[in-house]
């Protein structure tokens, strides 16, 4: 006799339990001994790290730690716990009243596994990512600059954007490639301000947003007083030490993103031993003097910052990566569109109709890798390239 078998994905795995006559009343209960995810906790202490591998073992899961724990050869190990959502709630139970900290432990793991939820729950639901198009006012932007500098040409290459799919226009008026110098925050509201200003009037039922792209406060506050809804900060609120305050103050949505430096410098430190982990505790370090200020949780977006202070690798690695940062509990936006480590695919630094044409091929199926990872806002310059990989990820939701 031939059985046949076969592997389901782990996103379809309430519906199939389902569709094989499961009781209902314990569907809940049982889909969440077969929904899988690891958590990394860092630097512990050999007791500790022997105590959760224990307390794993206990609920039918394991914890990979460092072989020196054992004979306590290790000073610290970091320990890789992994099991269903099931397994690792017990343990976090049972870790609650255990020495070394260990409670505050369980309380970290629980928040795992609750963004692990929520995100399992949004990968059921066919949410597509944002479509942010860029709308560059600058005179030196690497693949547009000067193009829309006069505020006709800016309004009608946003209302193409918009017609082609864009939900959000973000308009930027300082260049931030490397290099380049910063723009004064009245020269970057004397560019803004007519655009936005019409495109905020024409955009009364605000079906589209609008994202200011910068890294000045005053900038930032002009703004919200002309109907911006996101302030887009590259600096990640390290630039302008007003930022933050205004930032909570004008009750925007932030995008607070990943980079070291300014423009000027960030090409000279790209120096990371692990670039995914340290981006993304240095991000989070930013994330919580955001929060700390009063920014609320439900206005920040982060970036991992594509190319800015990462090379090539890094930036690659990053991209591997990405679904990680969704571990952190916010929507995630990711820009690559037209930036030089997707150009070192092609082998050029030309900005030919045709180099174009092919970077923004390569951006829209980036998009469609964004999409089937868990990011909710792609940047992009190609509105309708990007919409139409998207129009796909749709229907492998």
């Amino acid at each position: 006799m031939q059985f046949k078998v076969r592997r389901i994905l782990s996103k379809n795995i309430e519906k199939e339990i389902s569709d094989i006559g499961f009781s209902p009343s314990y569907l809940d209960f049982g889909t969440q001994k077969h929904r899988f995810l690891n958590i990394k906790i860092y630097d512990l202490k050999p007791e500790a790290a022997t105590i959760i591998k224990q307390t794993a073992l206990s609920c039918g899961t394991d914890a990979a730690v460092h072989r020196g724990v054992l004979d306590h050869s290790a000073k610290l190990s970091d320990v890789i716990l992994s099991g269903s959502v099931s397994q690792l709630k017990n343990a976090a139970e049972k870790l609650k009243f255990q020495q070394f900290s260990l409670g505050k432990i369980s309380i970290e793991i629980s928040k795992q596994i609750e963004i692990f939820e929520k995100e399992f729950s949004s990968c059921n639901s066919k949410i597509s990512p944002e479509i942010m198009g860029i709308l560059n006012l600058t005179e030196n932007s690497f693949s547009d600059g000067g193009k829309f500098l006069d505020p006709k040409n800016a309004i009608e290459h946003a209302y193409k954007m918009i017609e082609e799919g864009a939900e959000i226009i973000d308009i930027g008026a300082e260049s931030t490639r490397p290099m380049s110098e910063a723009v004064p925050s009245d020269i970057e509201i004397k560019r803004i301000t007519p655009v936005l200003a019409e495109l905020r009037k024409n955009l009364a039922c605000n079906r589209v947003k609008i994202s200011v792209d910068t890294r000045n406060s005053a900038t930032a506050q002009a703004a919200a007083e002309l109907g911006a809804d996101i302030i887009n900060d590259v600096s990640g609120l390290a630039y302008d030490p007003d930022m933050a305050k205004t930032v909570k103050e004008t009750g925007l949505k932030v995008v607070i993103m990943h980079s070291r430096g300014t423009p000027k410098d960030m090409d000279t430190l790209c120096n990371y031993k692990n670039v995914t982990e340290e981006v993304y505790f240095e991000l989070l370090n930013r994330v919580q003097k955001a929060s700390d200020i009063g920014i609320e949780a439900q206005n920040i977006i982060i970036d991992p910052g594509f190319g800015f202070a990462k090379n090539n690798e890094q930036n690659f690695e990053l991209l591997k990566k990405v679904k990680e940062f969704k571990s952190m509990g916010y929507k995630v936006l990711c820009g690559l569109s037209r930036k030089r480590f997707i150009k070192s695919l092609i082998g050029t630094e030309n900005r030919t109709e045709a180099d174009l044409e092919v970077l923004d091929e390569l951006t829209a199926q980036a998009s469609l890798y964004f999409a089937l990872n868990g990011v909710n806002i792609v940047r992009v310059h190609n509105v309708a390239k990007t919409k139409q990989a998207l129009n796909l990820a749709e229907k492998l939701f």
